[in-house]
C-alpha cells in the first residue's frame, strides 16, 4: 500500500533534481549530516568507526565537540527555511544520540529523512526513528555470520528485532536493508537477494569506501586492503544484483551503478558537490568531498552564506572532474539524474523500493 504523504517526499526530490537538470541551475536540495562519530561497533571496513579509525575520530571529534541539542535544532530550521528536501542522518550510530527523536522533529514534514543504522539498539530505540521517512538496517549476512563481520555477538538478532519492532510501531517508516560487500561476505550475496525477499524488504548493495571524507588535514584515514574483495568476485556479485533487479526484487539503484562495479570502473562525472551540503561532521564542519578540506563550519556560518560562497562553487565546479570515483549508490545515482542516465525501469525500481 502506497502512502500518499510519503509519496509526495520522494516525488519533491525527484522533481527537484528534474528541474536543475532542465533548467541547468545547480543548488543543494541535499545534506548528508554525521551526527555523531560514536558507535556501538567496530566494523572493519568502516570508514568512520572502523578499528583504524577510532583513535583519529575520538581526537578530532570527541563527544564534547559535537553540536549540542540546540545547535542542531538552529541547523536544522535552517535547511528547511533554505528549502533542502532531503536529509541524510548517518554516524557513526546516530540511534546513541539521546535527542535524536527531537531533532528529527524539526524536519518532519518539510524534508524526507533517511537514517542510516547498524539496528543493535533499534528495538528499545525505536520511538527515536518514529519520524524518520525511511530507515536502513546494515545487515552483512542472512545469518549470524553477520555478528563476526561487525565484531559484537548478538548483533543479527537484535538487528532482525529492531527491524520488526519499526515495522509494528511506526508502519510508516519505510525500512530497507543495506549490506557492504567485502571480501568476507561476498559470496553471500545472492542468499542476501533471497533474505530480503523473504523478510519483505528493498536492499542496497555498497562496496566498502576505502579513503575518502576522513582524509583531513593532511592526516590520511584508509581502509585496510583487507576488507577489498577481488574484482571477479564483485562483478559476479553485482551481475547477480543486477540481475535480480531486472526479475523484480526490490534492490536500490540504477543499472548504471551495477554496470559500474562489474566493470570495475574507477570514475565517472560527479554532480554530487552540486546538491549536497556535508558530509556535514558533529562538529558542524562542512567538508568540501572533492579535496577534503573545510568550507566552514554550521555552528557560525548560515547555511545560506556557505552554499553561496567561493568554497562551496569551487567544490561543486570540481565534480564532474574528480578522479575518486566514489562507489556509492547514492552518489552514483544522484549523479546518474544530473547527467540522464537515470533510466525508466530505474525510476520504477526505487519507486518500488521507497514508496511500496
Amino acid at each position: 500500500m502506497i502512502d500518499p504523504r510519503f509519496a509526495a517526499k520522494v516525488a519533491l526530490g525527484a522533481l527537484d533534481v528534474a528541474r536543475n537538470v532542465v533548467t541547468g541551475r545547480d543548488r543543494p536540495f541535499i545534506v548528508n549530516h554525521l551526527v555523531t562519530v560514536r558507535c556501538n561497533l567496530a566494523c572493519p571496513h568502516c570508514y568512520v568507526s572502523g578499528p583504524e579509525q577510532v583513535e583519529f575520530n575520538k581526537e578530532r571529534f570527541p563527544r564534547s565537540a559535537e553540536m549540542n541539542t540546540e545547535e542542531m535544532r538552529r541547523f536544522y530550521r535552517q535547511l528547511v527555511a533554505e528549502g533542502f528536501k532531503i536529509a541524510v542522518v548517518v554516524g557513526g550510530e546516530p540511534l546513541l544520540r539521546d535527542d535524536l527523536g527531537e531533532l528529527l522533529r524539526e524536519l518532519h514534514g518539510h524534508l524526507f529523512v533517511t537514517v542510516f543504522s547498524n539496528g543493535f539498539l533499534l528495538e528499545e530505540r525505536a520511538e527515536l526513528v518514529k519520524l524518520a521517512s525511511n530507515l536502513f538496517v546494515s545487515l552483512d549476512a542472512p545469518d549470524e555470520q553477520h555478528d563476526a563481520l561487525r565484531a559484537r555477538p548478538g548483533t543479527f538478532r537484535r538487528a532482525l528485532a529492531g527491524i520488526e519492532a519499526v515495522r509494528r510501531r511506526y508502519p510508516k517508516v519505510k525500512v530497507a536493508v543495506n549490506m557492504t560487500v567485502t571480501a568476507a561476505n561476498v559470496q553471500r550475496v545472492p542468499a542476501m537477494i533471497a533474505f530480503a525477499r523473504d523478510l519483505r524488504v528493498p536492499i542496497a548493495f555498497q562496496p566498502p569506501t576505502y579513503e575518502g571524507q576522513f582524509t583531513l588535514d593532511d592526516r590520511p584515514v584508509t581502509i585496510s586492503a583487507r576488507s577489498r574483495p577481488d574484482a571477479l568476485s564483485v562483478s559476479a556479485a553485482f551481475r547477480a544484483i543486477r540481475d535480480a533487479a531486472a526479475r523484480g526484487d526490490r534492490i536500490i539503484g540504477t543499472r548504471a551503478f551495477f554496470d559500474l562495479v562489474i566493470d570495475d570502473q574507477a570514475a565517472y562525472p560527479c554532480f554530487y558537490p552540486r546538491y549536497v551540503l556535508g558530509p556535514v561532521m558533529p562538529n558542524g564542519d562542512v567538508v568540501a568531498c572533492t579535496t577534503s578540506s573545510v568550507m566552514g563550519n554550521v555552528r557560525d556560518t548560515p547555511i545560506a552564506e556557505l552554499v553561496r560562497g567561493p568554497a562551496w562553487a569551487s567544490n561543486a565546479a570540481a565534480g564532474p572532474a574528480c578522479s575518486k570515483g566514489c562507489r556509492d549508490w547514492g552518489i552514483h545515482d544522484l549523479s546518474a539524474a544530473r547527467a540522464r542516465r537515470f533510466r525508466l525501469d530505474d525510476a520504477r525500481r526505487y519507486a518500488a523500493a521507497f514508496v511500496s
